[in-house]
C-alpha cells in the first residue's frame, strides 16, 4: 500500500467551493502511479515492454466534500490481480478528521500498442505489480 498526501487548494474547486468530482479522479490516478512508481513500474518500464495500463471500470463511492485548506491522504492498493486485469482499491480521508471523503475500485488491464489487445500478465510483471 502507498500514501500520498494532498493539501486542497483553490484550482480544486468547483463552482460549490468544493472538490469537484473530476478533481478526485485525477487525485486518484496520480496516487496509482505515484504507487506504480514505488514499486518499479514507471512508464518506462511499460513504454519498454511495448504495453500501456488501460482502466476498464472505475467504481467510485463519494461519501463526503471536502474544502480549501484540507489535507487530503490518498492510499492506494492492490485488491486483486487475474491473468489479464489487476483491481486496484483507493480510498482518501481527511487527514484532520479521519473522515472517508471517497472510496473507490478500479480495473486496469495490460494492453499491447501494436495489436490495441490486453495481454496476459507474465509472471515478472505479476511480481511487481506484487511488490
Amino acid at each position: 500500500m502507498s500514501t500520498v498526501e494532498i493539501k486542497i487548494k483553490g484550482y480544486h474547486l468547483d463552482l460549490f467551493g468544493r472538490v469537484s468530482n473530476q478533481r478526485f479522479l485525477d487525485f486518484l490516478e496520480d496516487a496509482l502511479w505515484g504507487y506504480l512508481d514505488s514499486i518499479r513500474l514507471s512508464y518506462d518500464e511499460f513504454a519498454k515492454r511495448g504495453v500501456f495500463l488501460a482502466l476498464v471500470n472505475i467504481n467510485v463511492n463519494f461519501r463526503a466534500p471536502s474544502f480549501l485548506g484540507d489535507v487530503l491522504i490518498v492510499e492506494t492498493g492492490i485488491d486483486r490481480i487475474g491473468n489479464r486485469s489487476i483491481t486496484v482499491k483507493q480510498k482518501i480521508f481527511n487527514k484532520k478528521s479521519q473522515q472517508i471523503i471517497l472510496d473507490a475500485e478500479a480495473v486496469y488491464v495490460i494492453v499491447d500498442k501494436a495489436s490495441g489487445r490486453s495481454v496476459p500478465l507474465d509472471n515478472e510483471m505479476r511480481q511487481m505489480w506484487l511488490e
